[in-house]
């Protein structure tokens, strides 16, 4: 029953809501709403249940120093000053002047900057790797490539008789082959996803039941 329960529920109310794109009937509507805030309601109690769960498997490690303990005592401390101040600030915690504002501003997004431009090193070693003309699609991603860049930078336009026909070139490439691309990668994701859906209201998919 355990795990019959979750399968006949899931089955029943995905197929609820699926009805939703063939059924226009305002009623029906008002009802898959309903649905929806319960589906924020239980996100939010994920959200508090990570909450739970990161404190619960840091605070050990902190109080036993272990490895790195002192990098999970700072994020400790963050998270729980962060929660404090914004308590504090109330309905009004995201108005200028408030420090929960101020703490977003000027540390979580500085911070969060920080982290993407690290990343950005990733990316220059994994497009190094990736641009290497090892066969006809690697070097038509080279060449690609080094139009576009060469391009966007001011150096690219005053070379002399192709630089007036760069940015031309380099606007085809993003808005042509580039966008078919990113279509096909979106279409090919929207149908793994309809695929997985699929798995769970018909419950084969059960790993998020604790099995195998």
């Amino acid at each position: 029953m355990r795990s019959t329960i979750p399968l006949v529920l899931t089955f029943v109310i995905g197929l609820f809501m699926v009805g939703e794109y063939f059924i226009p009937h305002w009623r029906y509507h008002q009802f898959t709403q309903v649905f929806l805030e319960w589906g924020l309601i239980l996100a939010a109690a994920a959200f508090l249940l990570g909450l739970f769960n990161l404190v619960q498997v840091n605070l050990p490690k902190v109080v036993n120093k272990e490895e790195d303990w002192g990098y999970k005592l700072v994020m400790l401390a963050a998270l729980v000053f962060t929660l404090v101040v914004g308590f504090m600030g109330g309905t009004d915690r995201l108005s200028n002047g408030q420090a929960y504002k101020w703490l977003f501003d000027f540390v979580f997004v500085p911070l969060n900057a920080t982290m993407f431009a690290l990343l950005a090193f990733y990316i220059a070693s994994a497009a190094f790797r990736a641009f290497r003309a090892r066969n006809l699609e690697a070097t038509v991603l080279l060449v690609a490539a080094i139009i576009v860049m060469v391009a966007r930078v001011p150096l690219g336009e005053d070379l002399p008789l192709v630089g007036e026909k760069l940015p031309q070139f380099m606007n085809w490439i993003m808005d042509v082959p580039n966008i078919a691309a990113r279509r096909a990668i979106f279409i090919g994701a929207a149908l793994g996803a309809v695929s997985t859906g699929l798995r769970v209201i018909l419950g084969i998919e059960r790993s998020h039941l604790g099995s195998d």
